[in-house]
């Protein structure tokens, strides 16, 4: 009977640890997908301001032509992406060279809703 205990234990033991490594593959998925996402918008926004300065060149050359005055575009040519911290405020370049230490009992507490208690 002891055996028979000890291999129930064992496959749920090993049910847990997949049911893990499969959440933990559908995590690096997301990321994963997320983060080609993130490339993708920010290739747009670059040719989008990139676009917007030529505009604005062509603008400008057709009102030196008719006498009127140059424009100046009212917003910064590149956009600056802040992501927010832990705290809300935002992460400034220099924290972001120490990122968050992540270990196993972390990511055991955030499953389990134990996190941060």
């Amino acid at each position: 009977m002891a055996v028979m205990t000890s291999l129930v234990s064992r496959s749920e033991s090993q049910a847990s640890a997949m049911s893990f490594q499969q959440w933990l593959q559908h995590g690096e998925a997301l990321y994963q997908g997320a983060l080609k996402e993130f490339h993708q918008i920010e290739a747009q926004l670059e040719e989008l301001e990139n676009r917007l300065v030529a505009k604005l060149t062509e603008v400008n050359q057709v009102a030196a032509i008719l006498g009127k005055p140059a424009i100046e575009s009212s917003r910064r040519p590149v956009a600056q992406l802040v992501a927010p911290g832990a705290n809300g405020h935002a992460i400034e370049e220099s924290d972001r060279s120490h990122p968050a230490p992540s270990n196993a009992n972390n990511i055991a507490r955030a499953l389990t809703g134990k996190f941060g208690r």
